[in-house]
């Protein structure tokens, strides 16, 4: 068997980089030929906030030249769709002349919130209806999250759910810090209105924590056109002194750069589809490197984390606030939250397991 990941973003985002690269990297440890296709790496498409600069016509170029090498692939290569866009007509054109199985691995809601069909049959969202189609036409499916799962079960009944994980042995356990400071961490993109909503409800929560202990302090990583306009609000707040900002970190230098936090913070303001079906790559970053996590509850985080156990879920600004008090405060509870968290991500969450499961979903696959 042959698998070939096709993807339109590069190395740098977490969806090519985990669910692709990988995911590759661990079906070549059990014996499976397996490769990553990326638009963003192989064909030098822009990716990130700088897709949004692309043409209709320069993406049908990029299929055009995509088409010409999958074409080539054997009739047994299995192609694994990494998300819904435009890079996906190329292999599912070659799929259709050549019959090559599709897998479909969903990992964001790329949907608009509420979408209908008029007269029962016209979609007001023409992404929902393409992915009914691909949903009914993939062999398989694969589900980052559980919502993603229940909502694919609509159209395929062979759906998995196969998290995101992390690399246990990249974010691994480091030194503890030995520091009187508690640093609070957020990383991340800020390419929609949404993510400056959770960034400026995570600093009002920061300034009202700050104010009960002194000893905090905040951490920002992060890109994107709202994530440039959020840092002006920063330079506004009262606490800015306490707070530091850094610029896109790569990915290989995030483990350096988490080790010298205490305390993840994910939150999520907005209960959207899109929240709910995401699958929270820095979640389990943090975890596996065991850091205590603070995370809204709702979507994949409720679903990942036993609170109080494995990490702190929180709903609305009081208790976020009480959360970070008590782990500022409690450093005991803080450790002991950090060596459970990085458990539960060696036993379920690991790309050792998920590679292991991987490798189980594509034997499934009938091939024509």
């Amino acid at each position: 068997m042959k698998v070939l990941f096709i993807t339109r973003e590069g190395y740098q985002l977490a969806g090519a980089r985990v669910r692709c690269y990988n995911f590759a990297r661990e079906l070549g440890r059990r014996g499976i030929a397996a490769k990553v296709f990326s638009f963003a790496d192989d064909l030098g498409a822009k990716c990130g906030e700088k897709e949004l600069e692309m043409s209709a016509f320069a993406k049908l170029r990029l299929n055009i030249k995509a088409f010409g090498r999958l074409i080539k692939e054997p009739r047994d290569t299995v192609f694994i769709l990494q998300r819904l866009n435009y890079h996906t007509l190329a292999p599912l054109l070659v799929s259709f002349f050549k019959r090559n199985p599709v897998v479909f691995d969903c990992d964001d809601w790329n949907i608009r919130e509420n979408p209908v069909y008029h007269f029962g049959f016209y979609p007001s969202s023409k992404m929902e209806w393409l992915t009914r189609v691909v949903s009914r036409k993939a062999s398989v499916c694969i589900a980052a999250s559980k919502f993603l799962k229940d909502y694919l079960k609509r159209f395929n009944p062979n759906v998995y759910y196969l998290p995101t994980g992390v690399d246990t042995e990249l974010f691994g356990l480091r030194e503890e810090r030995k520091s009187p400071e508690i640093v609070y961490s957020w990383i991340g993109t800020a390419y929609h209105p949404e993510m400056a909503e959770n960034l400026c409800f995570l600093l009002d929560c920061f300034s009202e924590a700050a104010a009960r202990n002194g000893h905090m302090r905040l951490s920002l990583a992060g890109e994107g056109k709202y994530f440039e306009q959020f840092k002006e609000a920063v330079k506004l707040n009262k606490y800015a002194d306490k707070i530091k900002i850094y610029p896109w970190i790569p990915p290989e230098k995030i483990p350096e750069y988490l080790a010298q936090t205490d305390v993840g913070l994910l939150p999520l303001i907005q209960d959207t589809k899109f929240n709910r079906a995401k699958s929270p790559t820095k979640l389990f970053e943090y975890m596996s490197m065991g850091k205590a996590t603070i995370s809204s509850r709702r979507g994949e985080a409720a679903a990942v984390i036993r609170d109080g156990e494995t990490g702190f879920l929180a709903e609305g600004r009081a208790e976020f606030v009480s959360r970070m008090c008590c782990l500022a405060e409690d450093e005991t509870l803080r450790k002991k939250m950090g060596r459970s968290a990085r458990n539960e991500a060696e036993r379920n969450y690991s790309l050792t397991i998920l590679g292991e499961r991987l490798a189980d979903i594509l034997k499934e696959i009938r091939h024509p």
